[in-house]
């Protein structure tokens, strides 16, 4: 059995969570399909019976990068399929009820579900570090348990029932995650109001940023992101060695400011199969 990991991980969290689920999985081949990379988000892909796939995205409540670009660009034929979302220790939302409902379509049977933690890409002061050696060694054992059930049982059953999963914050947050949720769709993207980024004289023009960018918004040499393009992932903020880019629009600040709070308490991974 093959094994293909495809993933959308601006920050790195999803890449590492699904790197850490596929080592626990025996006797394998491991291929890799970066979706953070347009060339690769513009091909096709095709997965047999016989083949595994595990779908790594982050989320904000709904999924949130590209998903409809990456679901279209995976065809399976009775395929199983591992759904991942990564959230920064706040909610994850309807994120895998509309991941298992997309790759259903596409011909995949969804076999087992995961919503794990990595520290926030706008806030690293919420889950800072995550995920950590507590978060792999989840992650290790929930590949064990794919193995024995996909590899060796050939169970390709889906025995949970996924629900909606809430925000525990105040209730005015709460109340905007049930309507973010109720939107159609299944992707965000930061309001251009907020969509805001600072480079400040700490760049060393090494371009780490330009090149990590997944919409190609930014151009270093003259300090310009192109907030039309920009999809708000922050993947710029986690790649850049000095932090000399952070988010501009004082809103959002002070919004993270008041979620290092509210989402200071550990969240843990939780698993479906």
């Amino acid at each position: 059995m093959k094994v293909y990991l495809i993933y959308f991980s601006p920050g790195g969290t999803t890449k590492k969570t699904v790197r850490n689920i596929a080592k626990g999985i025996k006797n394998v081949e491991i291929i890799e399909y970066d979706m953070l990379k347009k060339e690769t988000r513009e091909r096709k892909y095709t997965f047999s019976k016989d083949d595994l796939v595990i779908l790594g995205m982050m989320t904000s409540t709904q999924l949130f990068g590209f998903p409809e670009e990456i679901f279209n660009a995976i065809q399976g034929n009775n395929t199983p399929i591992v759904g991942v979302v990564l959230y920064g220790n706040g909610y994850y939302g309807k994120s895998l009820i509309y991941m298992k409902r997309e790759v259903e379509k596409r011909g995949f049977k969804m076999v087992a579900g995961g919503a794990f933690i990595g520290q926030s890409s706008f806030a690293p002061k919420i889950a800072t570090g995550r995920p950590d050696a507590k978060d792999k060694e989840i992650q290790l054992e929930f590949g064990r348990n794919l193995y024995e059930k996909v590899v060796v049982n050939k169970d390709f059953s889906f025995q949970s029932k996924l629900k909606m999963n809430w925000s525990k914050d105040d209730a005015v947050t709460r109340a905007k995650c049930a309507v973010i949720s109720a939107l159609p769709g299944y992707s965000l993207k930061l309001p251009y109001s907020m969509n805001e980024l600072n480079i400040s004289d700490k760049c060393i023009q090494c371009k780490k940023c330009e090149k990590h960018c997944p919409v190609s918004a930014i151009h270093i040499v003259n300090q310009f992101i192109d907030r039309k393009k920009c999809i708000g992932c922050a993947g710029c903020i986690n790649i850049c060695l000095v932090g000399a880019i952070s988010l501009a629009n004082p809103t959002l600040i002070n919004m993270m400011k008041k979620l290092e709070v509210t989402r200071a308490d550990r969240k843990e991974p939780e698993v479906f199969f």
